[in-house]
């Protein structure tokens, strides 16, 4: 089967899937943003063993899952000690182990919970924010997060085809060679213009102004996002994060800009726009 063939299939089942779970919402949402964040997460302790590094994959897992579970459930006290107790455990944990590099082992295991659970987590606070605050529109959580999937869909999509086209000029050649400023400006228009579209359809509870903020917002912070997974990757001597997906990579790779996304635009939503 040739990588193509394998890249549809993989969306014909995925995407889907994806979009029915998000539709449901609430426990099932919930369900899939913990698949996406362990399998992302375990992805990222993995490349770090090309590194030497061996970070405590267990723990980290395990302090992911329960951030995600209290934030779902809006304990955030919770959510505080509990991962203050997995930080002592990680701590105390690495004495026990025949691995050198302890500080590098430590700081990794931490930076896995942080950069990926912790990020992922402000999409429930999105998809859950939006659900309460504008009940005059028909499941406006789910709308608000189809756009945003759309919008990053269409982001790599324009800047892969236009930077394969017209790139002459490199964004940022160190991390990521191939990406091109061109490429970069054509995703910033594309996924400004789901968001135009989605206010002038009357989708989106908000201004032509925020709508074209959130736009541009999404189409730099999705770039910067798969700048720095593409720069982990880079650093430790691997093209994908994983072949979890046929055709595609790993979970981290499909998911990379969502990571950045989802604080950035929780941040812009809550405490700028409203």
């Amino acid at each position: 089967m040739s990588e193509l063939s394998k890249r549809i299939l993989i969306a014909v089942f995925g995407i889907p899937l994806i979009l029915l779970l998000t539709y449901l919402g609430n426990w099932y949402f919930f369900i899939l943003i913990l698949i996406i964040s362990s399998l992302a997460q375990w992805e990222f302790y993995n490349i770090q063993k090309n590194k030497d590094i061996s970070p405590q994959i267990v723990m980290g897992l395990a302090g992911g899952i329960l951030l995600l579970t209290c934030i779902q459930i809006k304990n955030y006290t919770f959510a505080a000690s509990s991962i203050l107790l997995i930080l002592l455990i990680i701590l105390t944990a690495e004495m026990f182990r025949k691995y050198k590099n302890v500080s590098t082992n430590i700081g990794v295991t931490i930076l896995g919970i942080l950069y990926i659970p912790l990020l992922l987590g402000f999409l429930l606070f999105l998809r859950s924010f939006f659900d309460k605050k504008f009940t005059d529109f028909n499941n406006p959580g789910f709308t608000f997060i189809l756009f945003l999937f759309a919008a990053i869909w269409i982001c790599d999509t324009f800047a892969y085809f236009f930077g394969k086209k017209y790139g002459k000029h490199k964004l940022f050649k160190k991390v990521s060679p191939n990406k091109t400023i061109e490429g970069a400006v054509a995703g910033l228009v594309g996924s400004t213009a789901v968001f135009i579209i989605a206010n002038v359809s009357g989708l989106l509870p908000y201004s032509i102004h925020s709508a074209i903020l959130l736009g541009m917002i999404i189409g730099i912070a999705g770039q910067v996002g798969d700048l720095i997974e593409s720069w982990f990757k880079r650093d430790a001597g691997v093209k994908d994060s994983s072949d979890i997906l046929p055709g595609h990579g790993g979970i981290l790779d499909r998911f990379d800009s969502l990571l950045f996304i989802s604080p950035v635009i929780f941040i812009l939503i809550y405490f700028i726009i409203n």
